[in-house]
């Protein structure tokens, strides 16, 4: 029987691991370079990374590496479109496009982050928090100048704290979150090390100066081709930002973004059953205490099934490759141990995860810093009037609106714009969010050449 993993970061990659511990072959696709994912990015040229090193990341490389025999581990393989009955087109490094079937299917594709539309967001100089991420750890890149990171979360402080290690010049840290209570503080308590992990980012940002302007937001970027001010208001209880008290504080480069969300696009159009769960990002795929999908032969692990963390994505992935392995009768008694361990674990993660979000997660409110002309889908210049003038005319679903203004029909397909489009469409219709449809997600879910779809293969069984 054949297992195909999609994605190659902690949570698919440690499927893989944990099924050539068993003896189990496995073909682990991913589209980045060098496995990781982003968590565990390395430099793209080989050396020490210059911010984020975790040593964990270097030695699932080497465990892949280790275990080449039984890992097929094809980098730089992107998964475009997946089908009913566990068949992928998958485009290769050199732009040729090959159809795979399975017999079980993993989909471990990871989070997208949370973007919260403002006057002035598409000015050059700004970028999200995991961009500014990726390109430090990646290319050893960081911002010039005065640099002002905002939003909620603890990719807020991480990203912030790696940042002024590397001598960056973060001047203020933006926090939509107030400071946690006693009961969120023992929440996050029943992971130790994460929470110290926490005070230990804020301690690092008092040291280097850092301002932190809690249970506020950036609600405007102003600049004239540059971003040169952000404006600050602080937020009521939803994180809709008052009229008054608001700051304008010198800026070259602003970081932001408001948490993450799993990646749904492959589970949808595999046909697999969602639901809301705003501690988990949002909308997420179903599965039960198996990592199963409502789809025959589909599993999902990691923060692509639902916001955890690291820890929770490796733990799951352990569980899931012995899982898979007892399956095809290849149980090995030393990775079910560690899977029992994997899973007693899996409580205090979650109720960590609870206190987390009790503490930072989204709040509708702040998409009211929007305006009329405000940007929302900047793959197709919708602004957020365009997006009232559809939904006033009772245009009140996402395909509507998409076919109405074009919103979420550009190349991201809808990864940026939708959280602003669906508190949008809840706002304006008294309905919860939860209760607005996900979008549809159409093949393939990047940009792919028409030379790559001419050279697409026959249907291959992975073996």
């Amino acid at each position: 029987m054949s297992v195909v993993i999609v994605g190659a970061g902690p949570a698919g990659a440690s499927v893989a691991l944990a099924l050539a511990r068993s003896g189990v072959a496995s073909i682990l696709l991913d589209d980045n370079p060098q496995a990781g994912g982003q968590v565990f990015r390395p430099r793209s040229d080989g050396r020490p990374p210059r911010l984020g090193h975790d040593a964990r990341g270097e030695a699932l490389r080497g465990a892949l590496r280790q275990h080449a025999a039984l890992i097929d581990h094809r980098s730089g393989h992107e998964v475009v479109a997946v089908y009913p009955g566990r068949k992928l087109w998958v485009v290769s490094p050199e732009g040729r496009a090959y159809e795979l079937a399975a017999e079980h299917l993993v989909l471990a594709v990871g989070a997208v982050e949370i973007n919260v539309p403002v006057p002035g967001w598409t000015l050059p100089g700004v970028y999200t928090l995991g961009g500014l991420q990726i390109l430090a750890k990646a290319s050893a890149t960081v911002p010039a100048g005065k640099t002002i990171l905002g939003g909620a979360g603890p990719l807020l402080y991480l990203v912030a704290a790696q940042l002024v290690s590397a001598g960056v010049e973060v001047t203020d840290v933006v926090d939509a979150a107030a400071f946690p209570t006693p009961g969120q503080i023992a929440g996050m308590a029943r992971m130790p090390s994460l929470l110290l992990r926490g005070v230990g980012l804020e301690l690092t940002l008092r040291r280097h100066g850092v301002a932190i302007h809690r249970r506020s937001a950036v609600v405007e970027i102003v600049g004239d081709g540059a971003v040169s001010e952000a404006v600050i208001a602080p937020l009521g209880d939803d994180w809709t930002p008052h009229a008054g008290g608001r700051s304008r504080l010198r800026a070259d480069v602003v970081g932001m973004s408001f948490g993450l969300r799993p990646n749904t696009e492959l589970a949808q159009l595999a046909g697999c059953e969602h639901a809301y769960d705003l501690s988990a990002g949002g909308w997420r795929v179903d599965r039960d205490a198996r990592f199963a999908t409502s789809a025959a032969g589909i599993y999902a692990v990691g923060d692509g099934a639902g916001i955890g963390g690291v820890d929770t994505a490796l733990a799951e992935g352990t569980i899931l490759g012995h899982e898979l392995a007892r399956q095809l009768g290849k149980a090995n008694a030393t990775l079910a141990g560690e899977a029992r361990e994997a899973l007693r674990r899996l409580p205090r993660q979650a109720a960590f995860r609870r206190a987390l979000v009790g503490w930072s997660g989204l709040r509708p409110g702040v998409f009211r810093a929007a305006d009329a002309a405000t940007m929302v889908c900047r793959c197709e210049d919708v602004r957020l009037g365009d997006l009232d003038q559809a939904l006033e005319a009772g245009i009140a679903l996402p395909r509507g609106l998409k076919l109405r203004t074009r919103a979420g029909m550009g190349l991201c397909q809808g990864r940026t714009c939708w959280p602003a489009i669906q508190h949008r469409i809840a706002e304006k219709t008294g309905l919860p969010a939860a209760e607005v449809p996900m979008p549809t997600v159409r093949v393939p879910v990047r940009p792919v050449p028409v030379s790559a779809l001419a050279t697409l293969a026959p249907t291959a069984a992975a073996e």
